[in-house]
């Protein structure tokens, strides 16, 4: 696929650099650019019709989002995934995570679980349904939840950043087409352990559902990619 396929009948609002970027990183997301491939910065700029000045802009801030590499003399790139990144992403947002839940199962704070509830239900339906790519974002509204439920904003910054670097929506499609039953499963472990308050268990199965994730993300990564390097 051509860099500025998916580019062809965008029309900019307001803020070029805002809308670029967000352009830019929904292929990303999507699949419609792949992991390494370059971002020609001269197609984007007759196609848009914008001047070099915003792209470059809208390029550096996905960068700064761990989406893009600017690699100098050469140009952006896609970032790419490896084995390792995948891990060490993975980890760290492991117990983020985790903290984060634990803080949130200190307060008791129960109206948090109907929010939960509400989307573990929406979840089952759409997994029903076999509309994963929609199940995807239930699921990252699940874990938003207790997340903001911490009340912890820098805590709540640092795991979205690292979700964007990680969560690549067509890996995590194929990933709940594939482990659904097993992630509801767990999503309602953890609203029972809610309810009971038990902050160190949450703190402990949030973090083991996400680590128990990075071989299954590894493996698909390889498939798809299957001359990638662990290196970059």
């Amino acid at each position: 696929m051509e860099t500025t396929d998916f580019l062809e009948h965008i029309d900019l609002p307001r803020s070029l650099v805002e809308d670029i970027a967000t352009h830019l990183s929904e292929a990303i997301f999507e699949g419609k650019l792949h992991p390494g491939q370059p971002i020609i910065e001269t197609e984007l700029q007759r196609l848009l019709g914008v001047s070099r000045a915003p792209l470059r802009e809208a390029l550096l801030k996905l960068e700064g989002q761990g989406l893009v590499k600017m690699v100098p003399r050469r140009g952006a790139f896609v970032r790419a995934i490896t084995p390792r990144w995948i891990s060490e992403i993975f980890t760290v947002r492991a117990w983020l995570e985790g903290l984060a839940a634990r803080l949130t199962a200190e307060k008791v704070d129960l109206s948090c679980c109907e929010r939960m509830e509400e989307i573990l239900a929406d979840m089952a339906r759409l997994a029903q349904q076999k509309r994963f790519k929609e199940y995807f974002y239930r699921h990252w509204d699940f874990h938003r939840v207790f997340i903001e439920g911490s009340g912890n904003v820098e805590l709540g910054e640092r795991i979205a950043a690292m979700r964007r670097e990680s969560l690549w929506l067509s890996y995590s499609v194929i990933y709940f087409e594939h482990n659904h039953q097993a992630s509801q499963k767990t999503h309602r472990r953890i609203i029972d352990l809610f309810r009971k308050g038990r902050p160190e268990e949450v703190e402990l199965v949030v973090r083991s559902h996400i680590l128990e994730a990075i071989d299954k993300y590894v493996q698909f990564v390889k498939e798809t990619y299957p001359g990638m390097s662990d290196i970059g």
